[in-house]
């Protein structure tokens, strides 16, 4: 059986106010990363779920295996470029094609799941991920969808493979919707456990040509599944809520893999929701990594897991370069309502604890949550920019507010005042304005704070770097192109 991975493009979005925030976002990055290379293509990072599932069917004898990549290729909000997704999947015949979208490119796997039937009827096509577990029966229904496995597919999605193989019984499957023979959407009752953690095939790092490091940021890496926290617009169902470890030699040997195959050159971001939730846990993996000596990282994590000195220290002497943190609003109010003992009032003094261990910080901020008025999102963006001046943070990321599926905004917008206008996935996107009203903001009012706020950061961000060789931003040959293209 050959099988067939398919990296789902995004919409390219000309937001003109991006250019500058990329730009400058840009400089204060490669400044806290000396010899970072550019990249080609804006593929960013590699599609990680391909290469957990290419070693769990290489483990079940599923060697015949290749990935197609349309994410960097230019699309439009008006759709895929047929002719073109129709001549790569032309050349790429398949058994079955695997899809994982996120909402937004959700509409996009549609498509392309009517290209793959239209060429190539008797393929499967199968979708999952972090869109497809909330979604799976309305995305079963889909008339080029054969079958959705929701939650994780380790079990799944080799058991799906084998029965499609052998023509057996497809009830038997677990994690599963599809339709039957009436066109009525069915889901299996069966449901797998969650994989043990130290049962997880090694990763099948090759799917993609080697040339692709040079198109990559950095190289994702998992040191834990999982996040104890519940925020209210996250949409973590599909990886559990307690922090399950790897081996520290088995996460050493997946960077040195990728190193190898795609370029030693390239840096680490370590994906794990709260990098540093657990202090013995962090400190164990950080004196791994600075015995291994060539590594050089970034993490994400929460302000309230950074009260250790004893784990910044660590941090930066196993070569953490740049720290995020998920701030997302000024607003106290906001945090109690929207995330978990999250206290704003210590921002300063952690902020500065990690400047001073040499530790370069980077906030997520979000612009419209529904209590908020657009003074509040105003104050926020305030914060933040005051945050950059004073060299407590030298970047932030800012998106609009989406209420994804999977989320309880989502599932349960009455609760926080909000009225959802339409389930349009293609709008449910970040840099547009939100698809939603609030009792204290208009979608309409709250993108005009999101673009107001996009200025003043690009402004804020565009001060010399506090870390690094203090590059002058306005020499913009240094900086590639990534920020003078539209994003989403």
């Amino acid at each position: 059986m050959h099988v067939v991975f398919v990296h789902t493009p995004m919409a390219t979005l000309p937001v003109p106010e991006r250019q500058n925030f990329w730009r400058y976002f840009d400089v204060q990055y490669h400044s806290a990363h000396p010899g970072l290379h550019h990249m080609e293509n804006n593929l960013w990072e590699l599609p990680h779920w391909m290469h957990w599932l290419g070693g769990v069917l290489v483990e079940r004898g599923y060697t015949s295996l290749e990935a197609i990549d349309f994410y960097t290729c230019e699309t439009a909000f008006s759709g895929i470029n047929r002719e073109k997704v129709s001549a790569v999947i032309a050349d790429h015949p398949a058994d079955a094609y695997l899809l994982s979208p996120m909402t937004p490119n959700l509409p996009f796997s549609y498509e392309i799941a009517d290209v793959i039937k239209e060429l190539h009827p008797e393929s499967a096509v199968i979708l999952g991920g972090v869109v497809a577990t909330p979604l799976h029966k309305d995305i079963a229904a889909h008339p080029s969808v054969d079958y959705v496995v929701y939650n994780r597919g380790e079990y799944a999605l080799p058991d799906l493979l084998a029965a499609i193989e052998s023509r057996s019984d497809i009830s038997k499957v677990g994690n599963l919707s599809y339709k039957d023979a009436n066109g009525k959407v069915v889901t299996n009752e069966r449901r797998y456990p969650y994989t043990l953690i130290e049962d997880i095939p090694f990763p099948k790092i090759d799917l993609f040509p080697r040339s692709v490091g040079n198109d990559l940021r950095y190289l994702r890496q998992v040191y834990a599944l999982g996040c104890p926290y519940k925020c209210s617009f996250c949409t973590i169902q599909t990886i559990g809520r307690k922090a399950d470890y790897f081996e520290i030699e088995r996460v050493l040997a997946e960077i040195r893999a990728y190193r190898e195959y795609y370029g030693r050159h390239l840096n680490i971001y370590f994906g794990d929701e709260t990098f540093t939730v657990h202090s013995g846990r962090t400190l164990e993996i950080c004196a791994a990594l600075e015995a291994e000596g060539n590594i050089y990282y970034d993490c994400q994590t929460r302000l309230n897991c950074l009260q250790d000195p004893k784990v910044l220290k660590a941090l930066r002497d196993s070569g953490c370069r740049w720290v995020e943190i998920g701030l997302e609003t000024a607003d106290q109010e906001s945090q109690d309502l929207f995330k978990q003992r999250v206290k704003l009032g210590q921002t300063d003094d952690t902020l500065r604890r990690l400047r001073d261990e040499g530790l370069a910080a980077c906030a997520f901020m979000v612009n419209g949550f529904p209590n908020q008025t657009v003074d509040d999102m105003r104050m926020s963006i305030e914060w933040v920019c005051d945050l950059i001046s004073r060299d407590l943070l030298q970047a932030s990321y800012f998106f609009g507010l989406v209420p994804y599926p999977g989320s309880e905004l989502y599932h349960n917008p009455e609760k926080f005042g909000m009225k959802l206008h339409h389930t349009n996935f293609k709008l449910y996107h970040e840099e547009m304005p939100p698809v939603f009203d609030s009792p204290f903001a208009k979608s309409d009012e709250a993108y005009e704070v999101f673009l107001e706020g996009l200025k003043a950061l690009a402004q804020a961000m565009s001060k010399r770097p506090y870390f690094g060789d203090r590059i002058v931003p306005t020499d913009l040959e240094n900086y590639g192109t990534f920020w003078s293209e539209p994003h989403v």
